[in-house]
């Protein structure tokens, strides 16, 4: 669901921006003002991808480098999660999703947009899918290796939407 003007979680976001803005006019740079700072581009992917703005949310995951999106960024990723902070770690099964999600929808916007014109004359579209096929793959792999208990449900989720890319 999209942020709400003036709801409570608006407001604290709200608060959340100015106390960043201030962290960084002051020059903080503690280890807990990461995983602060990670939280907010976190709420950022979160109101993107409710909006339904999913090339910006993925733009957004992708910079911010905690899942990945390739097969060769899978130990780093894993490495990575180890030194997440526990609020940060929590949200890692609804960031898997999600991401999920925006690939799934990508390749279904990809397979419906245009007929297919012959097997090398889909301008690209085939490639196209093939690369949302092997990100979703990463994420299958990255939530298999990753110390975590995830929810019962999230691997199967997310293997079943990785299943109806293919």
């Amino acid at each position: 669901m999209p942020p709400v003007a003036e709801s409570r979680r608006d407001r604290l976001q709200k608060q959340a921006v100015d106390v960043a803005v201030r962290y960084r006019a002051n020059g903080f740079a503690a280890s807990e003002d990461a995983a602060f700072f990670l939280l907010l581009d976190l709420m950022t992917f979160f109101d993107l991808f409710h909006s339904k703005k999913i090339d910006e949310a993925l733009d957004i995951i992708s910079k911010i480098k905690i899942i990945p999106l390739a097969q060769n960024e899978i130990d780093s990723m894993v490495a990575t999660f180890r030194m997440l902070s526990d609020e940060v770690r929590r949200n890692i099964p609804d960031i898997l999703l999600a991401t999920m999600n925006i690939l799934f929808t990508k390749h279904k916007d990809s397979k419906a947009s245009a007929p297919s014109r012959g097997l090398h004359q889909d301008g690209g579209r085939s490639r196209h899918q093939e690369m949302l096929r092997d990100q979703a793959k990463a994420i299958i792999t990255f939530a298999g290796m990753i110390p975590y208990r995830m929810p019962g449900d999230t691997n199967a989720r997310l293997v079943q939407m990785e299943v109806l890319m293919n």
